[in-house]
């Protein structure tokens, strides 16, 4: 017996210096971000420079970010997840306090939005999954990646497309080629929506159907909560999908070529067994860089029946076509220690001439402006707790130059200017005199002095949208935390000047 376990003994030993060892890395990072904002004039429905009572929000949000990563000691396998809290704004929601055999401040021992908790109380059900996935590389050697999962998805500065989706994408490299396939499923069906409406009556707060309930029953409206719900089915292909193609080529420095192809099948929009409403776009960018300065080029063209999600059919001419195009585009060279920008876009606009829309489709936008440089035209730019404009270009022309600076080490300092207009006074869906209101697809600009039920007045039938003029700084005060700063203002053709104020701390590692 003392034998045999000797024996065992030694083959157990040679069998663990022999077994390859396992390892894991494991990594954690984190974004942490507070962000003071004051809107003066922004009234959250762009119609840009409409002023009314009370029309300047301010406040402040934080945003935690925490992101953990682990994969193999050699990177054949990594596994992702990014959660977020936030935003939660100050003093929405969520709380639950209490004073004894006294009044508690709003909202006292009930939660409202257990979404968002801020206020009294804080606490609250706000931690939601970003990013999850996993990345492995292919075997035998092959040179293509893939990613499962709930994932970022980006394509020309945001013109069509920049959001978290579910899906798989394939991707890989072998000298100067890239090339990359994904499938995104943007929807497993149909949207439901229903809504709680909390309502304050004589101190006490309780749930209502609707808005007008509540003030039927002499309450004041507190907040309402929205829910969508997908109706999806397992017995029915009724899901809303993307397949995209991409191909690079790593030519030479001043040469980097990009194409590629998306395929939008939409069976969410119809009933069972229909023909799928269908979606294409085809984009290319064009990067590179010479001795004394970069450009970049990105163009996009696109067709989606019944518009982004199939259900844009006007009374008149049912289910309508948008098909368009944009270009976005810009120059970058120094002169001296700074660095000059000089960008440009344009977007087609419906020209509400009946039948089919001539507007750019999207798919999930979030376009920040020619050149993606500017804080208030288009998404809100880096600091985008509120927007003046719409988050897609269609209908609108953009020029405009800025400059960066960096004096010292710690300090990033960039100023802008841009001029936006219309492609045509009917690309503005505001305006539709003498037509009928709702045949046309795109943004939508009333301004102030518009008359809703004519079409016309303010912005509408305007020829231009008007100039921004924005500042930045970011100040490296600590490592990876930085102290960032914006102002603002969008000069409307017609209205009143709105302005954007933002102070941000930002420890991001």
């Amino acid at each position: 017996m003392r034998k045999f376990l000797k024996v065992a003994a030694i083959v157990a030993l040679a069998l663990l210096v022999a077994a390859p060892a396992m390892a894991l890395d494991f990594k954690f990072g984190a974004e942490y971000r507070v962000r003071f904002y004051s809107a003066p004039d922004q009234n959250g429905v762009n119609s840009v420079g409409s002023t009314y009572l009370g029309s300047n929000p301010r406040g402040v949000q934080i945003r935690v970010r925490p992101r953990f990563d682990v994969s193999d000691d050699n990177g054949n396998i990594t596994a992702t997840l990014r959660l977020e809290i936030g935003d939660v704004e100050f003093g929405n929601g969520g709380g639950a306090n209490g004073v004894t055999n006294g009044v508690a401040i709003s909202p006292g021992g009930t939660r409202i939005g257990p979404g968002a908790g801020g206020s009294m109380g804080v606490d609250g059900v706000n931690v939601e999954t970003k990013w999850a996935y996993i990345d492995f590389a292919s075997p035998f050697g092959v040179p293509l990646r893939w990613r499962a999962g709930l994932q970022p998805w980006f394509e020309s500065k945001g013109l069509i497309v920049d959001d978290d989706v579910a899906g798989v994408r394939a991707y890989g490299k072998t000298g100067m080629l890239s090339y990359e396939l994904g499938w995104y499923r943007a929807s497993g069906g149909t949207n439901t929506t229903s809504s709680n409406v909390f309502c304050n009556t004589a101190g006490a707060v309780t749930i209502t159907a609707t808005a007008a309930a509540c003030t039927a029953g002499g309450g004041t409206v507190v907040s309402v909560q929205q829910f969508v719900a997908t109706n999806t089915s397992n017995t029915l292909d009724n899901n809303h999908d993307f397949y995209e193609a991409k191909v690079g080529l790593a030519i030479a420095p001043f040469l980097n070529p990009t194409v590629y192809y998306i395929y939008g099948d939409n069976r969410a929009a119809t009933p069972n067994g229909s023909k799928p409403v269908s979606a294409h776009f085809l984009g290319a960018r064009l990067d590179g860089s010479f001795n004394i300065f970069k450009y970049d080029i990105d163009f996009i063209y696109g067709t989606a029946n019944g518009g982004p999600n199939g259900n844009y059919a006007p009374a008149a001419l049912g289910q309508t076509r948008t098909t368009g195009w944009g270009v976005d585009g810009g120059l970058h060279f120094p002169i001296g220690p700074a660095l000059l920008h000089v960008v440009g876009s344009y977007a087609t606009g419906d020209k509400q001439n009946g039948g089919k829309s001539e507007a750019l489709p999207y798919i999930a936008p979030s376009w920040n402006g020619a050149g993606g440089l500017y804080e208030l035209i288009g998404s809100g730019g880096a600091f985008d707790q509120t927007e003046y404009t719409q988050d897609y270009p269609a209908g609108l022309w953009m020029l405009g130059a800025g400059i960066e600076y960096r004096p010292v080490k710690a300090l990033w300092l960039r100023g802008m200017y841009g001029f936006a207009g219309f492609t045509s006074k009917r690309s503005n869906c505001a305006y539709f005199e003498s037509r009928v209101a709702g045949e046309c697809f795109g943004p939508s600009y009333g301004g102030k002095d518009y008359n809703s039920t004519t079409g016309i007045g303010g912005l509408a039938g305007e020829r231009t949208l008007g100039q921004e003029i924005s500042f930045r700084a970011d100040y490296d005060l600590w490592t990876n935390f930085k102290i960032q700063g914006a102002a603002g203002w969008l000069i409307p053709s017609e209205g009143d000047t709105v302005a954007e104020y933002v102070l941000q701390l930002l420890y991001n590692f």
